[in-house]
Protein backbone atom coordinates (compact mmCIF):
# COMPACT_ATOMS: atom_id res chain seq x y z
CA UNK A 1 0.00 0.00 0.00
CA UNK A 2 2.42 2.49 1.02
CA UNK A 3 4.80 1.75 -2.49
CA UNK A 4 1.72 2.34 -3.91
CA UNK A 5 1.12 5.98 -2.48
CA UNK A 6 5.07 6.87 -3.00
CA UNK A 7 4.30 5.96 -6.78
CA UNK A 8 1.22 7.49 -7.84
CA UNK A 9 2.81 10.56 -6.10
CA UNK A 10 5.11 10.86 -8.73
CA UNK A 11 8.51 10.59 -6.46
CA UNK A 12 9.71 7.87 -8.89
CA UNK A 13 12.97 9.74 -10.32
CA UNK A 14 16.22 11.26 -8.96
CA UNK A 15 15.80 14.20 -7.17
CA UNK A 16 11.75 13.78 -6.92
CA UNK A 17 10.05 13.45 -3.44
CA UNK A 18 7.39 13.88 -1.55
CA UNK A 19 5.61 15.53 1.18
CA UNK A 20 2.66 13.92 3.03
CA UNK A 21 0.72 16.54 5.28
CA UNK A 22 -1.62 14.44 7.32
CA UNK A 23 -1.13 13.48 11.06
CA UNK A 24 2.50 13.29 10.52
CA UNK A 25 4.45 14.50 7.82
CA UNK A 26 5.87 12.19 5.74
CA UNK A 27 8.41 12.43 3.04
CA UNK A 28 9.98 9.73 0.46
CA UNK A 29 11.62 10.04 -2.46
CA UNK A 30 14.30 8.65 -5.28
CA UNK A 31 18.21 8.70 -5.22
CA UNK A 32 20.87 7.16 -7.00
CA UNK A 33 22.89 5.64 -3.56
CA UNK A 34 21.02 4.97 -0.39
CA UNK A 35 20.55 7.53 2.12
CA UNK A 36 22.72 6.67 5.07
CA UNK A 37 22.09 7.76 8.43
CA UNK A 38 24.07 6.71 11.40
CA UNK A 39 20.53 8.05 13.70
CA UNK A 40 18.53 5.57 11.66
CA UNK A 41 15.92 8.83 11.25
CA UNK A 42 15.83 7.85 7.17
CA UNK A 43 15.36 3.78 5.86
CA UNK A 44 15.23 3.24 2.43
CA UNK A 45 13.62 1.04 -0.26
CA UNK A 46 15.29 -0.41 -3.28
CA UNK A 47 13.64 1.42 -6.60
CA UNK A 48 12.57 -1.45 -9.14
CA UNK A 49 14.91 0.35 -12.03
CA UNK A 50 17.79 0.15 -9.81
CA UNK A 51 17.29 3.39 -7.58
CA UNK A 52 16.68 3.55 -3.89
CA UNK A 53 13.77 5.41 -2.26
CA UNK A 54 14.79 6.79 1.09
CA UNK A 55 11.64 8.20 3.26
CA UNK A 56 11.27 9.17 6.90
CA UNK A 57 8.66 10.73 9.14
CA UNK A 58 7.68 13.52 11.52
CA UNK A 59 5.74 13.28 14.67
CA UNK A 60 5.05 17.06 13.42
CA UNK A 61 2.53 17.29 10.97
CA UNK A 62 -1.32 18.13 10.75
CA UNK A 63 -2.47 16.95 13.95
CA UNK A 64 -2.62 20.45 15.55
CA UNK A 65 -4.96 21.74 13.07
CA UNK A 66 -8.46 19.79 14.46
CA UNK A 67 -6.51 19.72 18.10
CA UNK A 68 -6.50 23.26 18.38
CA UNK A 69 -9.26 24.37 15.49
CA UNK A 70 -12.26 22.34 15.99
CA UNK A 71 -15.41 22.22 14.02
CA UNK A 72 -13.51 25.89 12.50
CA UNK A 73 -14.03 26.59 8.93
CA UNK A 74 -10.48 25.65 7.26
CA UNK A 75 -11.12 27.43 4.14
CA UNK A 76 -12.25 30.59 5.59
CA UNK A 77 -9.07 30.08 7.86
CA UNK A 78 -6.40 29.35 4.73
CA UNK A 79 -8.14 32.27 3.16
CA UNK A 80 -7.65 34.95 5.74
CA UNK A 81 -3.64 33.48 6.68
CA UNK A 82 -3.06 34.63 3.29
CA UNK A 83 -3.20 38.39 4.18
CA UNK A 84 -0.80 37.90 7.27
CA UNK A 85 2.21 35.89 5.67
CA UNK A 86 5.21 35.84 6.66
CA UNK A 87 4.08 36.64 10.46
CA UNK A 88 7.47 36.67 12.04
CA UNK A 89 6.92 34.52 14.60
CA UNK A 90 7.96 30.99 14.99
CA UNK A 91 5.84 27.84 16.10
CA UNK A 92 6.49 24.21 16.56
CA UNK A 93 3.01 22.92 16.47
CA UNK A 94 3.77 19.58 17.98
CA UNK A 95 0.92 17.41 19.75
CA UNK A 96 2.29 15.33 22.31
CA UNK A 97 6.02 14.77 23.59
CA UNK A 98 8.62 13.22 21.84
CA UNK A 99 10.32 13.81 18.04
CA UNK A 100 11.32 11.12 15.37
CA UNK A 101 12.44 13.06 12.12
CA UNK A 102 14.47 15.98 11.37
CA UNK A 103 15.91 15.45 14.92
CA UNK A 104 15.31 12.65 17.17
CA UNK A 105 14.17 13.32 20.98
CA UNK A 106 12.25 12.02 23.53
CA UNK A 107 11.04 15.05 25.57
CA UNK A 108 10.36 17.91 22.54
CA UNK A 109 7.74 19.53 22.73
CA UNK A 110 5.66 22.03 20.94
CA UNK A 111 5.90 25.53 21.34
CA UNK A 112 3.90 28.50 19.57
CA UNK A 113 3.12 32.36 19.22
CA UNK A 114 0.66 33.03 22.58
CA UNK A 115 -0.02 36.87 20.28
CA UNK A 116 -3.66 37.64 20.95
CA UNK A 117 -4.64 36.91 16.81
CA UNK A 118 -5.74 33.45 16.42
CA UNK A 119 -5.34 34.14 12.36
CA UNK A 120 -1.40 34.92 13.25
CA UNK A 121 -1.27 32.17 15.84
CA UNK A 122 -2.71 29.41 12.78
CA UNK A 123 -0.36 30.78 10.11
CA UNK A 124 2.40 30.75 12.42
CA UNK A 125 1.84 26.95 13.09
CA UNK A 126 1.29 26.37 9.43
CA UNK A 127 4.99 28.47 8.74
CA UNK A 128 6.29 26.23 11.85
CA UNK A 129 5.42 22.53 9.38
CA UNK A 130 7.22 24.32 6.36
CA UNK A 131 10.16 25.20 8.47
CA UNK A 132 10.15 21.90 9.77
CA UNK A 133 9.97 20.38 5.92
CA UNK A 134 12.83 22.90 4.84
CA UNK A 135 14.95 21.11 8.00
CA UNK A 136 14.33 17.75 6.93
CA UNK A 137 14.91 18.36 2.94
CA UNK A 138 18.33 20.25 3.97
CA UNK A 139 19.01 16.78 5.84
CA UNK A 140 18.48 14.50 3.24
CA UNK A 141 20.66 16.51 0.84
CA UNK A 142 23.18 16.55 3.61
CA UNK A 143 23.58 12.98 4.28
CA UNK A 144 22.65 12.18 0.75
CA UNK A 145 25.22 14.81 -1.54
CA UNK A 146 21.67 14.60 -3.52
CA UNK A 147 19.80 17.58 -4.78
CA UNK A 148 15.89 17.37 -3.90
CA UNK A 149 14.79 19.06 -7.39
CA UNK A 150 11.57 18.95 -7.01
CA UNK A 151 8.16 17.80 -4.08
CA UNK A 152 4.93 16.79 -4.96
CA UNK A 153 1.96 17.10 -1.47
CA UNK A 154 -0.79 15.32 -0.76
CA UNK A 155 -2.89 15.01 2.52
CA UNK A 156 -4.22 17.70 4.10
CA UNK A 157 -0.72 20.32 3.63
CA UNK A 158 -1.98 20.44 0.52
CA UNK A 159 -5.48 21.22 0.54
CA UNK A 160 -5.18 25.16 0.94
CA UNK A 161 -3.33 27.14 -1.27
CA UNK A 162 -1.97 29.19 1.40
CA UNK A 163 0.05 26.54 3.08
CA UNK A 164 0.83 25.47 -0.33
CA UNK A 165 2.40 29.32 -1.26
CA UNK A 166 4.05 29.19 2.51
CA UNK A 167 5.71 25.66 2.06
CA UNK A 168 7.19 26.58 -1.61
CA UNK A 169 8.68 29.62 -0.19
CA UNK A 170 10.22 28.38 2.49
CA UNK A 171 11.55 25.35 0.59
CA UNK A 172 12.77 27.52 -2.35
CA UNK A 173 12.19 24.42 -4.81
CA UNK A 174 8.73 23.77 -7.14
CA UNK A 175 6.08 22.39 -4.69
CA UNK A 176 3.42 20.03 -7.14
CA UNK A 177 0.35 18.85 -5.51
CA UNK A 178 -0.58 15.53 -6.75
CA UNK A 179 -4.25 14.68 -8.32
CA UNK A 180 -4.99 11.06 -7.72
CA UNK A 181 -2.71 10.35 -4.40
CA UNK A 182 -3.79 7.05 -3.36
CA UNK A 183 -3.12 3.35 -3.23
CA UNK A 184 -4.88 2.31 -6.10
CA UNK A 185 -3.50 5.04 -8.68
CA UNK A 186 0.07 4.29 -7.15
CA UNK A 187 -0.88 0.24 -7.73
CA UNK A 188 -2.02 0.53 -11.12
CA UNK A 189 1.31 2.40 -12.04
CA UNK A 190 3.22 -0.83 -10.88
CA UNK A 191 0.84 -3.16 -12.43
CA UNK A 192 1.42 -0.76 -15.89
CA UNK A 193 5.23 -0.44 -15.53
CA UNK A 194 5.16 -4.37 -15.60
CA UNK A 195 2.90 -4.80 -19.39
CA UNK A 196 2.33 -1.88 -21.12
CA UNK A 197 5.56 0.08 -20.14
CA UNK A 198 9.32 -0.41 -19.75
CA UNK A 199 9.56 0.68 -16.38
CA UNK A 200 7.95 2.45 -13.17
CA UNK A 201 9.15 5.45 -14.74
CA UNK A 202 7.40 5.70 -17.64
CA UNK A 203 4.27 4.20 -16.47
CA UNK A 204 4.17 7.08 -13.72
Amino acid sequence: RMAGLHHSQGAVRPGEWNATIGTTLVIKGTTIEPTVDPLGRIYNHRHPQGFWMPGAASNTGAAWISAWYPERDLAELDRLAAAVIPTGELTYPLIGTGERFPFISTTATGFGSDGPDEIVRYTAALEGVAYLERMAFDLVEALSGERVEAISTAGGGSAGDTWLRIRANVLDRPVRKVRNANAATGAAMIAASGCWYPGLIEAV
